[in-house]
């Protein structure tokens, strides 16, 4: 755990001089082969070994390092910290993602997840502060042995080294060496990427998609609450490029309509948006029938498709989930295919109401 939370040199890619103290320390290439013993003093302070942490190496190997009672707290010291100001990054960051789309909602996503990049850093500036050295006869605030490059031990305590080659005569001559003791660690990164991954996905949640048709005859400007939101063409045939798609911001809204030719009012009206949904909004759609339209395949093949009215007085639809087309009809089912398992497929379709299937047909009320 230790190993994980005080890792030396992981704030190498910050590049900052001052988050990262130089050790001047002894390398001591121990046997490639030869089991090593490793002396019974604390590493760091050379005084009667309590407590043992194993430290590994990439190929498997591990030795058990010595450690006094006042070390191992300092370490554990160090540790706490970092894991304190990791989860601090973590809570701002995913409360930034979760409460600014409710208290900014016109906010884009790009300004969302920098909002809760920056505040995921904030905890970090803690790191700039000054931290005393360890007092004598300590050498290292955190671990104090790290495996180097082959087989080298590289150690903070010129002391421990000489003891480490004195049980092990085989190895080679010591060399001084000096070791990056970091205040930093890989789970400093936890709050950023978290951040940023939930306040994408907040966007999108509490930022639903709103289809909105022109069904009339001149290009019209739509606005959300009086700001300027989309201007949607005219279109008359239906088509699954039709209209503008587009996110908005969940909640009560009042879409304003203008023309963009001569700026006359086409009227407004009241919708409300429901986080992870989808909706359709139809401008000058009174003679115009939506239905939902669902054909079988394989053992769902039936005679002839189904269809659901869609009847609205503001001709504003809050959409049912499982709509695999828009606008578009869907493939005709195939007898050589009667006996797959098939399924279904819903299509949501218009056309004008004098031309729509006697089925699909509403004035307000489920058609007959």
């Amino acid at each position: 755990m230790l190993d994980l939370l005080y890792a030396p040199g992981a704030m190498r890619a910050f590049g900052t001089q001052e988050l990262v103290r130089r050790l001047d320390g002894v390398s001591v290439p121990l046997p490639a082969h030869a089991a090593a013993l490793m002396p019974e003093v604390c590493a760091c302070c050379d005084e009667p070994a309590t407590h043992r942490q194993a430290l590994s190496r990439a190929d498997g190997a591990s030795l058990l390092i010595g450690y006094c009672d006042e070390c191992e707290e300092h370490q554990a010291s160090a540790a706490s910290r970092v894991l304190a100001l990791s989860l601090s990054s973590v809570l701002l960051a995913l409360a930034c993602a979760a409460g600014l789309p409710l208290l900014a909602p016109q906010l884009g996503w790009f300004g969302l997840a920098t909002a809760a990049l920056v505040l995921s850093v904030l905890p970090f500036a803690a790191l700039l502060l000054p931290v005393p050295d360890p007092s004598a006869p300590h050498v290292a605030r955190g671990p104090a042995v790290f495996w180097g490059e082959g087989h080298a031990l590289r150690c903070a305590s010129a002391r421990y080294a000489e003891r480490v080659q004195v049980l092990n005569p085989t190895a080679s001559a010591a060399q001084p060496c000096t070791l990056r003791e970091g205040r930093g660690s890989p789970w400093f990164y936890a709050g950023p990427v978290l951040g940023v991954g939930a306040a994408c996905l907040s966007f999108f949640v509490y930022h639903p998609l709103l289809r909105i048709l022109n069904l009339g005859s001149v290009p019209v400007e739509v606005a959300l609450d009086g700001r300027p939101l989309v201007t949607v063409d005219p279109t008359s045939n239906e088509s699954a490029a039709a209209g503008a798609l587009l996110r908005a911001p969940a909640g009560v809204h009042q879409l304003t309509l203008r023309s963009s030719i001569d700026g006359s009012a086409l009227g407004n009206v009241s919708v409300d948006l429901h986080s992870g949904a989808v909706h359709l909004f139809a401008i000058g759609g009174e003679e115009t029938c939506f239905w939902l339209e669902t054909v079988g395949y394989g053992r769902e093949q039936r005679t002839h498709p189904s269809y659901q009215p869609l009847p609205s007085e503001t001709h504003f639809w809050v959409l049912p989930s499982g709509i695999d087309t828009w606008f578009a009809p869907n493939p005709q089912a195939s007898n050589a295919n009667a006996t797959s398992s098939g399924g279904l497929l819903t299509a949501l379709r218009q056309a004008p109401c004098a031309q729509a299937p006697q089925e699909a047909r509403s004035d307000g009320t489920i058609g007959e």
